[in-house]
């Protein structure tokens, strides 16, 4: 792959993977926000949603955090293809390209559980 080709690639990769950071930490976010319109309707209680931030926290915001985290862009990228975050189609051939295994395999794991 020629170098221009190759730079415009990863370029594509890390933008991709901060658009999928942004769609994964929206559904995140958005379940959290039920839960305080929950709570401003007397529906839970305090302790309640302190353990439901306490949950989002430890739990989700974590593990999105830890996925995006990592050097390679491709990861979170193929995870948010596989999680259907981001559409498939939406990604341009080039990149797809680069992570057809990787999403087979997250897809792969979601089937299993």
């Amino acid at each position: 792959m020629p170098e221009t080709t190759k730079r415009r690639v990863q370029k594509l990769l890390r933008e991709l993977a901060g658009q999928a950071w942004e769609a994964e930490m929206r559904v995140a976010l958005g379940a959290l926000a039920r839960k305080f319109e929950q709570w401003e309707a007397g529906a839970l209680s305090s302790a309640e949603l302190h353990d439901a931030i306490h949950a989002y926290h430890n739990g989700e915001a974590r593990e999105i955090w830890k996925r995006h985290s990592m050097p390679d862009p491709r990861i979170p990228l193929a995870h948010a293809v596989a999680t259907g975050v981001i559409a498939k189609e939406k990604l341009p051939s080039e990149v797809l390209e680069h992570l057809l295994t990787l999403i087979e395999l997250f897809e792969d794991q979601g089937r299993e559980g």
